[in-house]
């Protein structure tokens, strides 16, 4: 499989052995395939609670009842409006999912003085 896509055909070069028995396959014809694979349970968070700073992802988590902080996470790629955690945050963590973009603005005001 081709690591990347061609822009102007929006297809992806795949080399593949098939039993053509019948002759339907010919070089380079083009094709739809469906990857099947098995459905993984993945802990993922919505891609508006994601604060990019830095070249980085980072989302706020709660760490006493009205107080949050700025953690750093390691995610994958956006998909349905949603972000697969790889590291950095577990299962029941709570985190801020609207909003994250003004809090991390008066987080960055704060830490200038601002009030």
């Amino acid at each position: 499989m081709s690591p990347t896509v061609n822009p102007e055909t929006r297809t992806v070069r795949a080399r593949m052995e098939l039993s053509n028995g019948e002759r339907l396959f010919k070089p380079a014809m083009l094709a739809n395939v469906l990857i099947d694979g098995r459905p993984q349970r993945r802990l993922v968070v919505p891609a508006a609670a994601v604060v990019r700073e830095d070249n980085r992802d980072y989302v706020f988590v709660q760490a006493a009842k009205d107080a949050y902080r700025l953690r750093p996470v390691s995610l994958g790629a956006e998909f349905d409006g949603r972000r697969a955690v790889s590291e950095g945050l577990a299962e029941g963590d709570t985190i801020v999912v609207e909003g994250a973009f003004h809090l991390n603005n008066e987080r960055k005001r704060r830490a200038q003085g601002g009030g």
